[in-house]
């Protein structure tokens, strides 16, 4: 599973490709969600893009959301701080709309 909880958040397993036309979770891959990003990985531009859609799908502020893993790799671990039950719920609709 791409998403775990840990205590005041979610962990979430993110495969990033930049460069794409638009920002959008496109499926799951190898255990993490496959997330295309309208961003160059250039200065952090798609990782700061990557933060701000997944705080927009968790419905949290973008402070709110840290890149814990992987800012050079296209495989990262993002940190995601609210209600739990409630970001895990929001994170699942998108699932369900890539399933």
């Amino acid at each position: 599973m791409w998403v775990s909880r840990r205590d005041g958040g979610v962990l979430v397993t993110v495969k990033a490709v930049p460069r794409a036309r638009r920002t959008t979770a496109v499926g799951v891959q190898d255990g993490a969600v496959r997330i295309q990003i309208a961003a160059a990985p250039h200065k952090g531009q798609s990782n700061a893009a990557l933060c701000a859609y997944l705080a927009d799908i968790a419905g949290v502020r973008v402070s709110g959301v840290r890149l814990r893993r992987g800012s050079s790799g296209a495989r990262k671990l993002i940190e995601i701080d609210g209600d739990p039950a409630d970001v895990e719920a929001r994170l699942a609709r998108l699932a369900e709309d890539i399933a």
